[in-house]
């Protein structure tokens, strides 16, 4: 409508301002947003009001408004529309109280849309320590609470196997230690001496009867003592090793007792690779398009979800174990009706298939001498694999799953109830299938592995060939070996694309300032409307502490770090009488600087890997509380998730910027693509990844409002070079002091 030519239209209105991603509403109810709010605050002030010590900060409460809005936009399963409002990302510095915060949210939201909430950390140990203490507090307060602990199956004891043990019968040929660790991780320890056959039986014996007098639950972390891993493998429950409801031990079983008990949590505590595992085995554990998630430790998700979504085997021991497969199938196949028979002609000829073309990769790395003893990893550059082995690792993964298919079809007819047959033969049955099943499991994972290898995708795995060590066969092997350079890509379509909810959160989530290289490494950055907030800590840095930067005379490029750092590292020490904690970024170094120490303080200093860090923890309390100085020298795992308050640590020496050059196959792989783009390296992942581990070294010194301590960096990059200053963005805001 026009309007007369005297008359003008009034000023536009000022348009509100937008509001920051972590706190839109749009899309949420505005009826359901007020009475989750009302019910917020009320909790809020009731823990205030009763959980010992509590003092409200502003960042806790800031933190769990934006938690409350991200819970609040859950996704449906069925809904297509997935912007990322319903994603978060919170970094919360330490004392910020994020464990309230996150929880009080998501038990509003739970109640409001009647979803399960799974809170994940990233160790078993942390799973304990929220489930023993936090939630105890919380459920006290809010009576109407009710919580679990999810752990994986391993954690449980197979009643089953636990009797075929006390037997002495070997329920699968698969137990022993060859076939087992064909599919381990080769860096775990070596085995000691083997384990006496008599004090195995005696640890299964005891273990039965704690388990029928209910002394003991069937959960190896209730157990005072851990058992011999031996021991614990030949009993400990397995997916592809149970009969489900048609086992005789079903109503006991320990490990279906404590999922039944679970699934009536209002908020159950699991751990991140327990997540990630059943996400990629479609259980029915975890309903994720109708559960509220929260990943605490979040920045340890992209590793751990790039070693879940990673496949290994050894080459040799595989033609061993389908060769042992022929027999097995066919051996309990026999006791099946003849038309429900595998035919035993067409089952050798694909195991044949298999062993001929496992030799053919043998052959391939042994002529051209790939790995060995004085070269343990050979990794194929961008991902690709020689031409002509990509058709016969493509006929190797059908071919597993053929073979898969039959040895499902036996094991499934051998564990369906007949009362025709005597309870024996139904027992004997039962055995055969789980015998059957555990062969099932690693028959999938050399199907994945060998798929992995077949397929070159536009961002290429990492495939690579390791020597393996150790094997106690005169004939070398070799471990075949497939990863995701990064999970973004499987993280984005197995969780964000499924969940309902999910903050993630963590002291350090940014890197150099910047939710950057999360965001890449996790696939958040998938989501443009994700949530993004740092909630400031409500420590005072600039009173609490300083950063120092020692006056260095040597780069740690230079040939004289060492020694400088070995000679001035005493006169650091000295200045404090309490308790210190000294990072390196190598045992190396470590070991120098400990051997330069003048006779006095070496009496003082406790040295990682001398004891255990329990002990050493404690030892270095008992110290301090006597009034002594006592010092810590400690390797990258120290610089995480070690608390000491107060006078257990007044100052932290960090011996240089915590670069990790690209030192395993998937990381130099991860380099070498991104060159390939015309990418830097350095600045996408050395940078960020150095700037995170610094700012929770640093992280390490002032842990409550009343702490003070001195950071002392002994790296001048930190201030000279501009990926220095980046690094130095990130980190909490002391004053910076440069020594002259």
């Amino acid at each position: 409508m026009s309007l007369p030519a005297t008359q003008f239209p009034p000023p536009p209105t000022p348009a509100a301002a937008t509001p920051p991603a972590h706190a839109c509403e749009r899309g949420i109810d505005p009826d359901l947003l007020e009475d989750a709010r009302v019910r917020l605050e009320l909790l809020y002030g009731e823990v205030a009001a009763a959980w010992p010590g509590f003092i409200a900060r502003p960042g806790q409460y800031e933190m769990m408004q934006a938690a409350l809005l991200t819970f609040l936009s859950a996704k449906a399963p069925a809904d297509e529309e997935r912007s990322g409002n319903n994603l978060a990302q919170l970094e919360a510095g330490t004392g910020t109280g994020k464990t309230v915060a996150y929880c009080l949210a998501a038990i509003v939201a739970s109640e409001a849309l009647k979803k399960t909430i799974i809170v994940s950390t990233a160790t078993v140990a942390l799973q304990e320590q929220l489930f023993q203490k936090d939630l105890p507090r919380l459920a006290e307060i809010i009576p109407e609470l009710t919580f679990d602990i999810l752990k994986g199956r391993a954690r449980y004891v197979c009643e089953s196997r636990l009797e075929g043990a006390l037997h002495d019968e070997e329920q699968d040929s698969l137990l022993s230690a060859e076939f087992q660790e064909a599919f381990g991780d080769l860096r775990r320890p070596a085995k000691g001496i083997s384990r006496d056959s008599a004090q195995a039986m005696l640890w299964f014996k005891n273990s039965a009867k704690k388990l029928r007098s209910s002394a003991w639950d069937g959960d190896i972390d209730a157990l005072a003592q851990p058992p011999d891993p031996d021991d614990w493998r030949r009993v400990q429950a397995s997916a592809h090793a149970c009969n489900g409801g048609k086992c005789e031990f079903f109503r006991s079983c320990a490990f279906f007792k404590a999922r039944r008990q679970a699934a009536g949590a209002t908020l159950q505590v699991a751990n991140h690779a327990l997540i990630l595992a059943t996400l990629q085995t479609d259980s029915s554990l975890i309903d994720p398009g109708n559960t509220l998630f929260v990943f605490d430790e979040a920045h340890h998700l992209p590793t751990i979800a790039a070693d879940q979504f990673s496949y290994r085997a050894r080459l040799g021991v595989s033609s061993k174990l389908l060769a042992s497969l022929r027999t097995v199938a066919l051996r309990h196949g026999k006791a099946l009706p003849a038309s429900t028979r595998p035919d035993p002609v067409a089952f050798a000829q694909l195991i044949t298939g298999c062993t001929d073309r496992l030799a053919l990769l043998e052959d391939f790395w042994l002529q051209n001498q790939l790995v060995s003893a004085d070269k343990a990893v050979h990794r194929f550059a961008q991902g690709q694999i020689p031409e002509a082995l990509i058709p016969e690792c493509e006929q190797l993964a059908t071919l597993l799953n053929a073979i898969s298919k039959v040895v499902s079809g036996i094991a499934a007819a051998l564990m369906e109830s007949d009362e025709s047959r005597s309870p024996q033969e139904r027992d004997e049955h039962s055995r055969a299938g789980v015998e059957l099943g555990v062969y099932l499991s690693r028959l999938q994972t050399l199907a994945q592995l060998f798929g992995a290898w077949a397929t070159h995708d536009k961002v290429p795995w990492a495939k690579w060939l390791e020597w393996a060590d150790n094997t106690g066969d005169a004939t070398p092997d070799a471990w075949l070996c497939a990863s995701p350079m990064t999970a973004a890509q499987v993280l984005s379509k197995s969780l964000w694309k499924s969940v309902s909810a999910a903050v993630c959160t963590s002291a350090t989530l940014t890197a150099c300032g910047s939710f950057d290289f999360f965001d890449r490494l996790s696939g958040m950055n998938r989501f443009p409307e994700r949530r993004a907030l740092v909630v400031a800590s409500p420590f005072d840095y600039a009173v609490q502490g300083e950063l120092r930067i020692a006056a260095m005379q040597h780069s740690p490029k230079s040939a004289g770090f060492s020694d400088e750092l070995c000679a001035k590292l005493p006169g650091l020490l000295r200045e404090h009488c309490h308790g210190q904690l000294v990072l390196f970024t190598s045992r190396r170094q470590m070991q120098a600087c400990y051997a330069a120490l003048p006779k006095d303080l070496i009496d003082q200093v406790l040295v990682q890997g001398v004891r255990s860090r329990t002990e050493q923890l404690k030892e270095h309390g008992r110290r301090i509380v006597a009034g002594e100085r006592s010092i810590l020298f400690g390797l990258q795992s120290f610089g995480e998730g070690i608390d000491l308050p107060g006078q257990l640590c007044e100052h932290v020496v960090i011996d240089k910027l915590p670069f990790t050059p690209p030192n395993s196959p998937v990381e130099e792989a991860l380099a070498e693509w991104l060159s390939a783009q015309g990418r830097d390296p350095f600045n996408e992942l050395s940078v960020p990844r150095a700037g995170m581990k610094l700012a929770q070294w640093a992280g390490r010194g002032v842990r409550t409002v009343t702490d003070r301590a001195v950071i002392t960096v002994c790296d001048t990059r930190l201030v000279s070079m501009r990926y220095g200053r980046a690094i130095l963005a990130g980190l909490p805001p002391f004053p910076l002091v440069q020594a002259s």
